[in-house]
């Protein structure tokens, strides 16, 4: 299976713009992998929040915050975390254009911006085929 990686680093109100070699015809995608690094300790927060838009909030459903991805992590803590996530989270995604916006904020829904001391949070899909036909 192809893999789909994407990369968030911290960004004015939160806002990464994803660019890819190419688009992604709608399927399903599985989440294999989570990677969280923060530079220090002073990320009080235990869950970072992702917009993905090619995963519509009606594929996306949380007591939390609808529509958005929760990542933990452990508040406070330097260095890097790893989460998998077994055979894997599923996702069904719409269309995944070449370029996209992406979104990532903190527990209280505020955007991670270069002011905090998360550095980045990688992640990992597997999917089923990078056909465009």
């Amino acid at each position: 299976m192809p893999t789909l990686h994407i990369s968030l680093r911290p960004a004015s109100q939160g806002i990464n713009k994803i660019a890819l070699s190419n688009p992604l015809r709608s399927q399903n995608l599985t989440l294999q992998y989570a990677v969280v690094n923060k530079a220090g300790a002073g990320f009080a927060h235990n869950q970072i929040f992702v917009r993905l838009p090619f995963a519509s909030a009606s594929q996306i459903h949380s007591s939390v915050r609808r529509g958005y991805l929760a990542i933990p992590t452990q508040a406070s803590t330097a260095g890097m975390e790893t989460h998998s996530f077994g055979s894997g989270l599923p996702v069904e995604a719409d269309h995944v254009p070449e370029v996209f916006e992406a979104q990532i904020l903190d527990a209280n829904g505020d955007a991670i911006t270069s002011n905090t001391h998360f550095t980045s949070l990688d992640l990992y899909f597997a999917y089923e085929s990078h056909s465009l036909f």
